[in-house]
């Protein structure tokens, strides 16, 4: 619920299936999507590629879908009746290609925002087109960044978003057991080094050879997790108060130093 010094998100840990957009998919993320509004929540977070599953490389031709299309203007139909911001993963379909997307539905049920993984992962770099660069969706209630699984292990992708001035960094991922720990790791420090809030939205269960490993999380902007599922299915619904931001960033002068940095390499290589 949204106030002036607060607004709430609820991260769906899914517990992936691999198949096409299929009704029995799309019915059941309608239902959380619904239950979301119902509990006043601003924003609802699925995983990467979760209408689909992970591991859609080879099926593409057939369970990609143009954005918008079939699937968003299903779920922007739900959203607009919950009154409820909506961000989930799909392979979109272009002209030339597909991609692995990040889809921001408002609460008119329009794709506000979709973002294209631009750091991709083993198989995803023959499947997938890069993204162009960093996404940022304003709201209402707040500006955020958006992200997909590897992109978190670039400090240079977060900080494009963090000069923005997101309040929060979401990551929507299909985080395997095998790289858990980076998983760990990697979000708290990229939390920390932006003095940004961190949602990271993962997948649980197995899909071929992966076993997803779950742990969706809430991080503070001083790196500290807020909140944290385990490796089982479930909703994790947070409150990121905006006073907490204002803390951080007046505590930790990293942002501000970073581009202090920046300009005077600038200033040297021009001398």
């Amino acid at each position: 619920m949204t106030t002036l010094d607060s607004f709430t998100c609820r991260l769906v840990q899914w517990e992936t299936s691999l198949g096409p957009p299929d009704d029995g998919t799309l019915d059941a993320m309608s239902e959380t999507i619904r239950a979301a509004g119902s509990d006043q929540v601003d924003l609802v977070i699925f995983p990467e590629l979760v209408t689909t599953g992970y591991h859609v490389f080879d099926r593409l031709a057939d369970d990609a879908e143009p954005i918008p299309g079939p699937t968003t203007d299903r779920l922007g139909r739900v959203a607009a009746d919950a009154d409820v911001h909506v961000l989930f993963g799909m392979p979109g379909r272009t002209d030339t290609g597909y991609q692995n997307a990040a889809v921001w539905l408002d609460r008119d049920g329009a794709v506000r925002a979709a973002h294209v993984k631009r750091h991709r992962w083993g198989a995803e770099r023959d499947a997938f087109e890069p993204g162009p660069g960093p996404t940022v969706v304003e709201t209402d209630f707040g500006t955020f960044g958006l992200q997909i699984c590897y992109e978190a292990n670039f400090p240079e992708a977060s900080a494009d978003l963090a000069r923005t001035g997101v309040d929060a960094i979401i990551n929507i991922s299909a985080w395997s057991v095998t790289m858990e720990p980076d998983w760990h790791t990697l979000l708290p420090a990229r939390a920390l080094e932006n003095g940004a809030y961190l949602l990271g939205c993962n997948l649980v269960g197995d899909e071929e050879s992966t076993t997803f490993c779950g742990h969706s999380k809430a991080i503070n902007p001083d790196g500290t997790v807020q909140t944290e599922l385990d490796e089982t299915a479930g909703t994790l619904t947070v409150t990121l108060e905006r006073d907490r931001l204002r803390t951080e960033r007046d505590r930790n002068p990293m942002r501000h130093d970073r581009e202090q940095l920046a300009a005077d390499g600038r200033e040297e290589q021009t001398d």
